[in-house]
């Protein structure tokens, strides 16, 4: 099983959004797909077919000492989610555990999981950041994106050789000239790690937000789309699968 993991020490940046549409995308391709959400945001499933945020989700399975796969769902999609529900309390686990716990379920082979994180350097982004087989590190398209580059090479320090990492951009506006500015300050700090597709400002990614669908889904031929069809089909080709119906990875 290949393991993807969206993080970034930035709130706000879309690893949520990024997450439910590259596993979208790759359940449509035929592979089978795990979401996990590990923020307690517990949004993710609003992406995904729900239409409010599950009270019941593996972090209550966890402090009740049940297997967290009984709280499966799976959408119309194929994509199995494990939400995170909502918890007053929440419960630290040790170093290792995420690994330990992807091990355990029941994903063949091909599979992939993708991991929705809280903001680093929350324990579960750190172990979610050090136990995937490819790191998308997400920032948004502002000054303080820049400013988190030297924390962000800290955490990149920490990767195993065998780790793939890349950077994808969020909330591109050619009209701005702030963000045009801003944009060229990333590509100079990341250089050929930034992912050949970015994420530009587009209303129907919420709109479609409000349907409980990906934006792919409700509005195809939107800018978002595009954007997130080709991040899908890179993130596809540097896990090694094959992603159909999309732009081909460069």
């Amino acid at each position: 099983m290949r393991c993807l993991s969206l993080v970034s020490p930035l709130g706000g940046v879309g690893r949520t959004t990024l997450a439910a549409h590259c596993a979208t995308l790759l359940a449509a391709s035929g592979t089978p797909v795990l979401a996990f959400d590990l923020s307690p945001q517990n949004t993710l499933g609003l992406h995904l077919g729900l239409s409010a945020p599950p009270e019941q989700g593996w972090q209550a399975a966890v402090r009740d000492g049940r297997w967290l796969g009984e709280t499966a769902l799976e959408n119309s999609a194929g994509v199995r989610l494990l939400p995170h529900g909502a918890l007053a309390h929440r419960t630290s686990q040790p170093q290792g555990w995420l690994a330990g716990q992807l091990a355990l379920l029941d994903l063949p082979a091909d599979g992939v999981a993708v991991l929705d994180t809280p903001a680093l350097p929350a324990p579960m982004a750190e172990q979610a950041l050090l136990c995937a087989d490819l790191v998308v590190l997400v920032l948004d398209v502002s000054p303080r994106a820049v400013h988190a580059h030297a924390a962000l090479q800290s955490w990149i320090d920490r990767l195993q050789p065998t780790q793939r990492w890349a950077v994808v951009l969020n909330g591109m506006d050619p009209r701005s000239a702030i963000r045009r500015s801003t944009s060229a300050r990333l590509r100079a700090q990341w250089g050929e790690r930034l992912l050949p597709y970015a994420l530009h400002q587009d209303e129907h990614v919420p709109q479609a937000q409000e349907q409980a669908l990906c934006v792919h889904q409700s509005v195809p031929q939107a800018q978002a789309a595009h954007d997130l069809q080709g991040i899908a089909a890179w993130v596809s080709k540097a896990l090694g699968l094959s992603l159909t119906g999309t732009q081909e990875a460069r």
